[in-house]
């Protein structure tokens, strides 16, 4: 008798990790990256669709049903048997996604799509399944999305690169117009078809891609154009849709002639000549038309970046490449919070602790900042950028005090208070210069996650955070 497929063992490790078959459908794929896949939709089973439920965070917003995690747990069995019914009969239908706006830093909004639960289950397997196909052929030099791959490892690729042409180095910065609202749907079915030749799945990821939004001022639309941003499967599709319309043709026309670091719809283009540069531009916008896309002009320029002669500076994930000095007065690479990126933090750090001083006790309040420094110093610490961590702290510490303070009409938190508070209780504080992440030695084959930098922080704020230390912030 067949050994029924639930009973398979799932993959032992990687981002399939509790999935069963899904590391054996990645092996092919990498075994025979010119073959297309067949048959694939019967892994919606339930065995992988719970496994889909678990990485769910139940913390999120709700969709138009109003289920929670927990909600959805009660029954998982009988929901997730008539779920993985309904895909394999092809009756599945997802429900209309709930829009939410959420204010851009520069002005206007980013609409985000709130799914129901079951629909983020199925968006979470086809991910998956996505993942494992498509995985093996991406190209290297895309970092977005991607397991083993990070923001840190981008950045110090695009270091690398830029150091090995530093005489003569000419930066294009691509940045994409609305790329998650814009994605044609059609040219994605067709580049999901050189490696899919499955009907029910490609109809199950259309189904996925059209789904109706419920629109803020309660109208019901469907959706023509676009991958649903928060969508679990939208990450990957965006990947997928890249890979094809622009990896493969700078692989395959502008190679010799320059190197590419993408991460999402960012990336940058390194040329040693303004002349290639220039002709890169033109071909470039005539390939993203191609695939119904196009620049975005505020944030997409060319930039003449040698070492003796730069002309301006590079914007890429959050930091701002510059040619500074070392301690002998020679010029080096260096990296500096970008300034919008800087100001957007502080602003929403101070518009936090505004909002929920009254809203919790002081105890949880202190955590909840504490925990927001560590964030942005895991992210941010890096080599040569001391100055904007500390400019970060002291800007969070004194809206935390000022903000404390005006948790009743009666000013009771002095500041003798304040820093008998930071002797006990520590926040984060920067970390030295020898703890900075050195992103020049990141690689993109890390197998594990790296230990983080700031392992000493989650412990007892920082090494600097002993009792007779106080913080510089006045």
């Amino acid at each position: 008798m067949a050994q029924p497929r639930e009973a398979v063992p799932a993959h032992a490790a990687g981002p399939l990790r509790g999935y069963a078959r899904l590391g054996w459908i990645q092996e092919v794929a990498r075994a025979k990256p010119t073959e297309r896949m067949t048959s694939l939709v019967h892994h919606f089973n339930e065995a992988n669709l719970k496994q889909a439920f678990r990485e769910l965070d139940g913390s999120k917003a709700t969709g138009v049903d109003r289920v929670t995690k927990e909600q959805f747990r009660k029954d998982l069995d009988s929901q997730v048997s008539d779920l993985a019914k309904a895909i394999q009969e092809e009756r599945y239908r997802p429900l209309p996604s709930r829009q939410v706006l959420i204010p851009k830093p520069q002005g206007g909004t980013r609409p985000l799509a709130v799914g129901c639960l079951r629909d983020k289950i199925v968006q979470t397997l086809a991910a998956r399944i996505l993942d494992a196909v498509f995985e093996p052929i991406f190209s290297p030099k895309s970092y977005g999305f991607r397991a083993g791959k990070s923001a840190h490892q981008a950045i110090g690729q695009l270091c690398e690169s830029i150091s090995k042409s530093q005489d003569s180095c000419v930066v294009v910065e691509m940045d994409i117009e609305k790329f998650f609202d814009s994605v044609d749907h059609e040219t994605l079915m067709q580049y999901l078809q050189t490696r899919i030749a499955d009907p029910k799945l490609l109809r199950l990821i259309r189904a996925l891609l059209r789904a109706d939004v419920l629109k803020v001022d309660g109208l019901i639309s469907t959706t023509e154009l676009g991958t649903p941003q928060g969508s679990p499967v939208s990450p990957v599709l965006a990947n997928i849709y890249l890979h094809f319309l622009l990896d493969e043709w700078f692989h395959k026309n502008h190679t010799p002639s320059g190197r590419m670091i993408r991460y999402a719809d960012d990336a940058v283009f390194v040329f040693k000549d303004a002349s290639t540069a220039e002709k890169f531009r033109t071909a470039l916008e005539q390939r993203l038309a191609e695939g119904k896309l196009r620049l975005n002009l505020d944030k997409s320029a060319i930039v003449p970046f040698a070492r003796r002669s730069p002309k301006g500076t590079i914007a890429f994930l959050g930091f701002e490449l510059y040619w500074g000095r070392d301690a002998a007065k020679r010029r080096v690479l260096k990296l500096k919070t970008q300034p919008k990126r800087l100001s957007r933090s502080m602003s929403s750090f101070t518009a936090w602790i505004k909002s929920s001083r009254n809203k919790m006790k002081l105890d949880r309040l202190w955590g909840i900042a504490r925990a927001k420094l560590i964030g942005h110093f895991n992210y941010y610490g890096v080599r040569s950028n001391s100055a904007k961590l500390n400019h970060y702290f002291s800007h969070c510490a004194g809206a935390l005090f000022k903000w404390l303070n005006r948790r009743s009409q009666k000013r009771s938190f002095t500041w003798e208070k304040f820093e008998r508070r930071l002797k006990f209780n520590p926040l984060a504080f920067p970390p030295h210069e020898s703890e900075l992440r050195d992103v020049s030695s990141e690689r993109s084959s890390t197998k594990h996650k790296p230990k983080s930098r700031m392992r000493e922080i989650r412990k007892s704020g920082s090494v600097r955070s002993t009792g007779w230390q106080h913080p510089v912030f006045t």
